[in-house]
């Protein structure tokens, strides 16, 4: 099994956005789902998953970011006897350790799927363990039927709780999806289980096309398969040899895996996560609301200029025209503001539904929301409040990452991330539809450089727009240098890091 990269990207983005700035006085539509996991026509008589051609033994890459390596996985899919029948069986290891304001923070990530030992064969069971930065937790579970799956998650200090995962048409040619597209030269397509955030992706491996490449003086030519959710905008890109080895896998500019020895892959080196993701920028820049300020950034795909209210991209060559529109809403008029009882009204699902990382069911999230902001009048009032209330309970802290609202409730401490998904699990627990927002944001730090760095932050749905939130800064309108590259579950952003440069700035006070 190659290292499905894209399964570890979303520990991999958290710990990137770790690395969001302190405030300081000076500074700073998608193809239908497939209803199972498919093979185009014609794919009779190749390769199946069981007979693939894929190296012995457990395959190691290290994992560079910037040129220098950051991390490594260890991946391995294999045939065993259980209870007596042959399951197939996919194992992976991921340890990724950064430096981050000052601190080193390190995350582990170990995962296993059992599935029935045929091509097509079902997800009979799982298992993963996540450790370090994030919190330490357990999820197993079980697939009783071919789309719905009980996990459970298990916390320090005896905390369990049970989810139930519907949809779910996780197959074992998805264990090997890159090797088995490449080996057919086609498309293989289901919807899997995340073990993060504990839910349900439509995930995609696509042979694009055959290429030759050179290593230690030696061509040859590879299948390059494309891997990707359904609804991002940038894919990882595997380059396979036809004997089934993984020669490189690409994710934006900056990320890099190659295959490697044991030894040489758990050899790291030291980087530093805020001087590989700052952006520079030519002046500073003023937090003033209401403000406009458009931005002149090569190396931005256009696959990312989606237009909102609030931001506008235009193009200039190569250059994207990026327009940042802070102003009051609507509904900081009480007369506009929705009602709270009314304001799940007509949302979608995704942006009031509890998670395993927007816990907003959980008794803690739920007494504190209430208690916060539970009578006011309307859905942004509330909201206010509890961003207000976010910034004055957590200890702003790096190095001390929890991905669960009720876990980072309890540690009273985080960086951009515990804030965001604080706010959006008080939001959701009062009904309010709300969401995390990935992207940058200005700050300057001691050397004197203005440049934007990678951030989270929050948005809630009020007189029918989505408003801004940042409660790391206490901002209840997020000023117009919080730059959006991604919503929710949208975490394909951290192919970005590293190449993204801002030429120009222009700024309207006022508008």
């Amino acid at each position: 099994m190659p290292a499905r990269l894209v399964a570890l990207l979303p520990p991999l983005a958290l710990v990137a956005l770790v690395g969001c700035p302190e405030e300081r006085p000076d500074a700073v539509r998608p193809p239908p789902r497939p209803p199972q996991a498919m093979l185009s026509a014609g794919a009779q008589n190749q390769p199946d998953v069981l007979t693939l051609a894929r190296p012995t033994g457990p395959e190691w890459f290290g994992i560079y970011l910037g040129g220098r390596k950051a991390g490594w996985t260890k991946v391995q899919l294999a045939t065993e006897l259980r209870d007596g029948r042959n399951v197939l069986v996919g194992r992976s290891e991921m340890l990724m350790r950064v430096n981050v304001g000052g601190k080193t923070v390190e995350r582990s990530q170990t995962e296993e799927r059992v599935y029935e030992a045929r091509p097509g064969g079902r997800l009979l069971s799982f298992r993963a363990v996540f450790g370090g930065d994030g919190g330490d937790r357990t999820v197993t579970g079980t697939c009783n039927t071919r789309e719905r799956c009980t996990a459970t998650i298990e916390s320090p200090g005896g905390a369990h709780e049970e989810r139930t995962l519907d949809g779910v048409t996780e197959t074992a040619d998805l264990a090997d999806g890159v090797r088995l597209a490449a080996a057919r030269r086609t498309t293989v397509r289901g919807r899997q289980i995340e073990f993060m955030k504990l839910r349900v992706r439509d995930q995609q491996d696509a042979f694009v096309r055959r290429e030759r490449v050179a290593g230690a003086g030696v061509q040859e030519e590879v299948s390059v398969v494309e891997e990707i959710e359904i609804g991002d905008r940038m894919p990882v890109v595997y380059q396979v040899a036809d004997d089934g080895r993984v020669v490189e896998i690409r994710y934006g500019d900056a990320i890099v895996s190659r295959p490697e020895t044991e030894d040489r892959a758990r050899t790291l080196d030291t980087v530093d996560l805020f001087a590989l993701g700052r952006v520079a920028l030519p002046r500073a820049l003023p937090r003033t609301v209401p403000a406009a300020i458009t931005y002149r950034i090569e190396g931005l795909p256009p696959a990312f200029d989606a237009a909102s209210p609030r931001q506008k991209v235009a193009r200039d060559g190569k250059a994207a025209l990026l327009t940042v529109t802070a102003r009051i809403p609507a509904a900081a008029d009480p007369a506009k503001d929705t009602p709270l009882a009314k304001a799940k009204d007509g949302a979608r699902p995704d942006d009031l539904a509890a998670t395993a990382e927007v816990d907003s069911d959980a008794p803690t999230i739920q007494r504190l929301a209430r208690e916060t902001a539970g009578s006011a009048p309307g859905a942004y009032a509330a909201a206010k409040l509890l961003a207000t209330k976010v910034y004055g309970t957590l200890e702003k802290a790096y190095g001390a990452s929890h991905d669960r609202a009720s876990d980072v409730l309890v540690a009273g401490k985080g960086d951009c991330t515990e804030h965001a998904v604080l706010m959006v699990a008080l939001a959701r627990a009062l009904g309010i539809p709300a969401r995390q927002v990935y992207g940058l944001v200005y700050a300057r730090y001691s050397d004197g450089q203005d440049a934007l760095y990678w951030h989270a932050w929050a948005q809630v749905r009020s007189a029918a727009e989505w408003i801004d939130v940042d409660p790391i800064f206490d901002q209840p309108v997020a000023d117009a240098t919080h730059v959006a590259l991604g919503t929710g579950t949208q975490v394909d952003v951290v192919g970005l890091l590293g190449s993204l440069k801002v030429t120009g700035v222009e700024v309207k006070e006022g508008k």
